[in-house]
């Protein structure tokens, strides 16, 4: 009996600090909490929980957030 193979989609997501504000948008609604502000900025502690859905990137005032498949 053959296994199923299964695909998963990684994505990598990069906020540049340079353009962050810490507003915290990112924070409260992402849906998996993928993201944590520390010393005033948001970073991705969790990345592997990333659905790439988006929603940061699309709340993220600054443009500071980059999610790229891979």
């Amino acid at each position: 009996m053959a296994r199923a193979k299964k695909e998963y989609t990684v994505y990598l997501i990069k906020v540049e600090g340079e353009k962050c504000n810490g507003c915290g948008q990112c924070v409260d609604l992402c849906p998996v909490d993928v993201f944590e502000v520390k010393e005033g900025r948001s970073v991705p502690l969790d990345p592997q929980n990333c659905l790439g859905c988006g929603t940061c990137v699309a709340v993220c005032t600054t443009e500071a957030i980059i999610i790229t498949e891979i």
